[in-house]
C-alpha cells in the first residue's frame, strides 16, 4: 500500500514546543479553521514562500510569547498562535518584497 503524504515529513513530526496536536496518532483539528491554516502553512512552505524552518521558529516564539509566565494557562490555543505565527512571517516575506 502506497499513501501519499500531505505534508513532509519536517512538518509532519515536529517536535518540542511547536509539537502538533494529535491524539492516538492523528492531528486534531477542533475547528474547520485550524485546518484550513495548517493546509495554507503546508502549501505556502511546499511552494517555497518561506522555508519551514523559519515557519517552525516563528511558531515557537509564538507559544512562548502566549505562555508568559504561566504555561499552563496559555492567552490563546495552539492554532491560534500558529494563525499569528503564518500572519507574522507573511508580514515579514512582504516587507522584503
Amino acid at each position: 500500500m502506497n499513501e501519499e503524504r500531505i505534508a513532509k515529513p519536517e512538518i509532519a513530526e515536529m517536535n518540542g514546543a511547536a509539537t502538533l496536536p494529535r491524539k492516538n496518532g492523528e492531528m486534531v483539528f477542533h475547528d474547520d479553521w485550524e485546518r484550513k491554516s495548517f493546509a495554507i502553512a503546508v502549501s505556502l512552505a511546499n511552494q517555497g514562500l518561506f522555508d519551514w524552518a523559519e515557519f517552525q521558529r516563528e511558531l515557537i516564539s509564538s507559544i512562548k510569547d502566549a505562555e508568559g509566565d504561566n504555561p499552563l494557562h496559555p492567552s490563546r490555543g495552539y492554532f491560534e498562535s500558529w494563525l499569528v505565527s503564518l500572519e507574522n512571517l507573511l508580514e515579514k516575506k512582504l516587507a522584503k518584497a
